[in-house]
């Protein structure tokens, strides 16, 4: 994945960006209720007083992670590059990236702490939604719906077309990931995963336009 340049031209991380970073890793790793300030401080240096100057308690740091994590998948959604794009190509290049972002071990574990949390802070969990699945969804939608009727494929309720869509590429792996193994599929399953389902759509919608000839 190629890095993003607004994202490379950043300045050196501040203060506020190493606790941010330090935490997000401890809590990714050990949890909500098993992450301390002071294991933050052991890991990043300084004292509570530091810690407590950009962040008003561990509650506001964990939803400060927890955003700083989700506000990079719209980022890495919108950089897949759609303009020369059939429907099929299209399909299939944003099935792929989805699956890359919600497969790795980073942002499974965020997924796992989210659901684990969200009934206790329930402002992570209308974060994580708005960036993730949402953002993902309106992205499909818009792309779906604007292909669809260049080719002829006539699209009912497009949002709801592009919900069943994305639970078909995402429910096994994920379920998979979190119940046995948390191996992420390789790039070629990946694109195994994201050609088969967007041909399914494809077909599905081609069946249904034929029946209505």
């Amino acid at each position: 994945m190629k890095a993003n340049p607004a994202i490379s031209a950043r300045k050196p991380a501040g203060k506020r960006d190493i606790i941010l970073g330090a935490a997000g890793a401890i809590f990714l790793t050990e949890g909500y209720g098993a992450t301390s300030i002071n294991k933050i401080i052991e890991r990043v240096g300084g004292s509570k007083a530091t810690v407590y100057a950009h962040f008003q308690n561990k509650e506001h740091l964990f939803e400060a992670v927890v955003e700083s994590i989700v506000e990079e998948v719209p980022i890495f959604i919108n950089a897949v590059q759609l303009d020369d794009l059939d429907l099929r190509e299209g399909l299939i290049a944003i099935s792929a990236r989805l699956l890359e972002i919600a497969t790795s071990p980073r942002h499974l574990a965020l997924a796992r702490i989210v659901i684990a949390e969200a009934e206790r802070f329930p402002e992570i969990g209308r974060i994580y939604y708005e960036h993730t699945p949402q953002h993902i969804c309106k992205v499909l939608t818009a792309f779906l719906a604007a292909r669809a009727d260049s080719e002829g494929l006539a699209v009912a309720r497009p949002e709801e077309l592009v919900e069943s869509y994305t639970g078909m590429i995402l429910h096994h792996q994920l379920f998979r990931q979190f119940c046995t193994d948390a191996t992420p599929p390789s790039k070629m399953e990946i694109r195994r995963i994201a050609v088969r389902n967007a041909s399914l759509l494809i077909a599905m919608l081609t069946s249904a336009g034929e029946e209505r000839l």
